[in-house]
């Protein structure tokens, strides 16, 4: 089957599956990362290595009729952050893959939310008939998965990245039974996450160590933040650990040359890897 791939190289093993049992990629929608924390650069490697467009500006209208021209018969997005047009179901599947259990945790960043929410009804991940109402298609097909106590942003993407290419081997090998006996969402039990806030990224040291490390686990290497000496910074990785003390939440305690620990509630929060926000 021929199709063209949105998405990033967080999610490309699936498509490099699908190019071994025999499906044909002939293009790709990659979307501007910052090659830090999310990254491109393989996507770009296997369209020249394909010799297939890599396209980096949101797909529009004509692209997508270009590839239809082509012969292209699925679309599949996974992880691209932008809205695609109306694709014709008489002439391709445009299927997409989000990263929870739905109709949970509707919206374009549910994991972070999910984590701090322990929303454990909602962790998984499904592929479903692409609409212009976001994550709100007929279901071809999902896996769950349960939430750790200690889940984080790397660990969450990390089980959906362990089992996508087997399902989604499994989606394009019988996708049109899968097409034909997809499953419409209970509205009654959808629910919408919106994107995270920056104010919801930040650490406040009033709280206890627990809830300070929710929030530092759903943002994980994606940069949780945090006020030291009125200044904001971006934290990469801590530990922390509950203690009686008398300092004052957000009270500086111990400064070497590479950690900082700081003040929370009812412990500290021993700061690891972090910067100044631009």
């Amino acid at each position: 089957m021929k199709f063209v791939y949105f998405g990033y190289d967080q999610t490309l093993p699936s498509v490099l599956r699908l190019i071994d049992e025999g499906h044909e990629l002939i293009g790709i929608f990659g979307f501007e990362c910052d090659n830090i924390f999310n990254f491109n650069t393989e996507c770009q490697k296997l369209a020249h290595s394909q010799n297939i467009p890599f396209i980096i500006s949101p797909a529009e209208d004509f692209h997508i009729k270009s590839f239809l021209d082509q012969g292209a018969e699925a679309f599949l997005t996974i992880g691209y952050p932008h809205k695609i047009p109306p694709i014709d179901e008489t002439r391709a599947y445009a299927i997409n893959v989000h990263p929870a259990y739905l109709p949970k945790a509707r919206g374009l960043m549910p994991i972070p939310r999910i984590i701090m929410d322990h929303a454990n009804e909602a962790a998984g991940f499904t592929a479903h008939k692409m609409t212009q109402d976001f994550d709100a298609g007929d279901i071809l097909l999902q896996t769950k998965f349960e939430l750790n106590t200690n889940e984080t942003v790397e660990t969450y993407t990390a089980k959906i990245a362990m089992r996508s290419p087997d399902m989604i081997a499994q989606l394009m090998n019988s996708l049109p039974e899968l097409w034909k006996h997809a499953i419409a969402q209970n509205e009654k039990k959808a629910s919408w996450f919106k994107a995270p806030t920056d104010q919801e990224r930040f650490l406040d040291w009033n709280l206890n160590v627990q809830d300070i490390d929710r929030t530092g686990r759903a943002f994980g290497r994606f940069g949780s933040l945090a006020q030291i000496n009125g200044k904001t910074w971006v934290i990469y990785d801590y530990d922390f650990w509950e203690e009686i003390h008398q300092y004052e939440a957000g009270e500086i305690v111990a400064h070497s040359t590479r950690e900082i620990t700081i003040a929370a509630a009812n412990g500290f929060v021993c700061l690891k890897d972090f910067q100044p926000a631009q």
